[in-house]
């Protein structure tokens, strides 16, 4: 075996351990993402741990050495704009006004007014979730998923909300604009004006156990997340 093929071996083992442990890092240790003729680390950390890797990784795939970083990210499909400029959403995930996208690159903050700004190699850019009250000591949230399943998937859709104490999940639900109750406040009776049909049901899920009848009466937690899901009856 000559010596040539014996390294090309070795090259070869070597790779295999760099990808098999590259594999399972989460989101704040992600490779860089492949940019132009060269490789270019620019990474995306996501500071409160709310995204998958998956979805971390998505949006990595578009970031480029010589293009801005709203550029970027309006090109990857997964983060929308308002008007203002401001970040919209993020992977369908929308905040409620007490709270506002976070950036930052280079563990610098940006103002909506400087995602214009270019990125380079080896840039980093940070993802949080932020109050927009500067007296705010803490960022205490909880989340409203809402799963249209494949009978209305439009509907679907996340909201990071305000947390308050001691609320539980009928307090969360009637706190918003687009969630009814029935009249006796323990059932569900639409969500977005869309009321469930005789072969169909609204299921409700806390952390991803399904509320029994009283279940409304649940207390939650900072971070906790209800799902209202349409199924099948």
């Amino acid at each position: 075996m000559g010596n040539s093929f014996k390294k090309a071996i070795v090259f070869i083992a070597v790779l295999s351990v760099i990808l098999a442990g590259c594999d399972g890092s989460k989101s704040k240790d992600l490779a860089g993402v492949a940019s132009g003729e060269g490789f270019s680390p620019i990474l995306i950390s996501e500071k409160d741990d709310f995204f998958s890797p998956d979805t971390i990784r998505d949006i990595e795939k578009y970031l480029e050495q010589g293009i801005s970083i709203r550029e970027c990210l309006k090109k990857s499909g997964i983060v929308t704009f308002a008007e203002d400029g401001s970040i919209l959403s993020i992977s369908q995930v929308s905040l409620s006004s007490a709270f506002a996208w976070g950036i930052e690159l280079n563990d610098k903050k940006l103002g909506k007014d400087k995602l214009d700004t270019v990125l380079k190699e080896n840039d980093e850019l940070g993802i949080s979730i932020e109050p927009t009250d500067p007296k705010a000591k803490e960022v205490k949230y909880s989340v409203l998923k809402i799963n249209g399943g494949t009978i209305q998937p439009s509907i679907s859709h996340t909201y990071i909300l305000p947390y308050a104490e001691n609320e539980n999940v009928r307090d969360m639900l009637m706190g918003t604009d687009f969630v009814e109750l029935t009249v006796n406040k323990r059932m569900v009776h639409s969500v977005k004006g869309y009321v469930s049909k005789s072969v169909e049901k609204w299921v409700i899920k806390v952390n991803g156990k399904e509320l029994a009848e009283d279940g409304f009466d649940m207390k939650l937690s900072p971070r906790d997340e209800v799902e209202i899901k349409l199924d099948r009856a």
